[in-house]
């Protein structure tokens, strides 16, 4: 992380956003993330550089939020990201499903996303795009690192989230989890969770999901 006095190191991405599409200029205050927790205000001064006024080390949260997800279509995973990146989540697991249909591209165009999704809502940690499992063990995973998880099913189980230090949302394909496979969720202590009487998209049910479980770790 820069010290104060120091000069901002941007890559060239990051710098024509700043210069040619915001159009900053000497004197306008800016807000840096390095995405590991480091925050940092700085100063345009002139030759397009940024200096560092300040420097700060957010600690990593308490309580984190995972996301498990099935892969949906380039476009609405594109959106996905970047909510799941203003909604805190700590790390994304591709999940591989019985009926999943998209494969995972895998992209530096991810992480792009990410990090907008990171300046919008100045969330200081970037996700992690953790490569995709079988769902059969990604439940290992999670029972191994004792994750308090939930699905979507119309049969809601209790809460039980509110001294968990991990929380984690999955989401299936398009065509929803087998009845196989709900059964090996619940059989892995996996619970089920309402989010209303009808049926939802994927990108919209992983969304819808992730921000109840958040509300639950805030109260």
């Amino acid at each position: 992380m820069a010290v104060p006095g120091g000069m901002a190191e941007l890559n060239l991405r990051e710098r024509d956003h700043l210069f040619k599409t915001l159009r900053a200029r000497p004197g306008d205050a800016v807000e840096l993330f390095d995405g590991r927790g480091g925050r940092m205000d700085g100063i345009v001064r002139d030759g397009r550089v940024v200096e560092i006024l300040s420097a700060e080390r957010v600690s990593e949260p308490e309580r984190k939020l995972f996301l498990y997800c099935a892969v949906p279509r380039r476009a609405k995973f594109d959106v996905l990201l970047k909510q799941a990146a203003e909604l805190g989540v700590w790390s994304i697991r591709l999940v591989e499903c019985v009926r999943s249909v998209a494969k995972p591209e895998g992209s530096d165009r991810w992480q792009v996303l990410l990090q907008e999704g990171c300046k919008q809502s100045k969330n200081p940690f970037l996700p992690e795009i953790v490569p995709p499992v079988p769902l059969a063990v990604a439940l290992e995973e999670i029972r191994a690192e004792s994750i308090c998880a939930f699905f979507g099913a119309i049969r809601s189980g209790e809460r039980g989230a509110e001294a968990a230090a991990k929380l984690a949302w999955i989401v299936g394909p398009e065509g929803g989890f087998t009845g196989e496979e709900e059964a090996a969720m619940r059989a892995a202590g996996v619970r089920g969770l309402n989010l209303g009487p009808y049926v939802l998209r994927l990108e919209t049910a992983a969304v819808c999901g992730l921000a109840v479980l958040r509300q639950w770790m805030e109260q």
